[in-house]
């Protein structure tokens, strides 16, 4: 009696714990869904906003270095919405993805802008990735200017990137979009 007791939760364990993991399909071919990873997307800053030179800032941005003549971060710029401000140059890095015991895909943004209190004067981005686990990058998109604009007060990068989430062992997938939308201020501010 015991064992048919024992054998019996035996296998109502083994029926739930093979339910959750196999989603909910209808049986019909197609594809099971594992439960989602654990690891949310979460936008986090990695490194800065730092001052630097601006001849430390990568070209091919929009704006210009050197606002109002002046080629240094401690010169003064003459605008209409601020006066005589000090243009200083920043550089941050920004990162969204998933992560979790699995493993992690990651999409960077490299921020470069410069600003004088009131107005962006110059703005570059460029993005990288990084997968570990069972995570795999399938596509990426981006950088491209989203919002905001040299001689606004803040200047807005995006982009994202497509990707998978398979079990090792089993065969059970997941696949999600992340996002990364990165708004520099002209004051030396970054936000999501």
């Amino acid at each position: 009696m015991r064992y048919a007791l024992l054998l019996a939760a035996l296998v109502a364990a083994l029926v739930v714990a093979t339910s959750a993991f196999a989603g909910k399909g209808n049986g019909g071919g197609q594809d099971k869904k594992a439960l989602p990873p654990l690891g949310e997307p979460v936008t986090t800053l990695v490194s800065g906003p730092t001052p630097i030179a601006p001849s430390e800032v990568p070209g091919a941005g929009i704006g210009s270095i050197t606002t109002g003549g002046f080629a240094d971060a401690t010169a003064a710029a003459i605008t209409p919405s601020c006066g005589a401000c000090i243009v200083t140059c920043w550089a941050g890095t920004a990162r969204n993805g998933p992560d979790d015991w699995s493993g992690h895909v990651y999409i960077y943004q490299h921020l470069y802008w410069c600003g004088n209190g009131a107005a962006i004067t110059y703005a570059t981005v460029w993005q990288s990735y990084e997968q570990a686990g069972w995570y795999t990058l399938t596509n990426a998109y981006g950088p491209w200017w989203s919002g905001g604009c040299a001689g606004c007060a803040n200047v807005r990068a995006s982009g994202y990137i497509l990707w998978n989430w398979k079990a090792a062992l089993v065969n059970v997938s997941h696949s999600g979009t992340t996002n990364l939308d990165t708004t520099m201020w002209a004051w030396g501010g970054v936000s999501f």
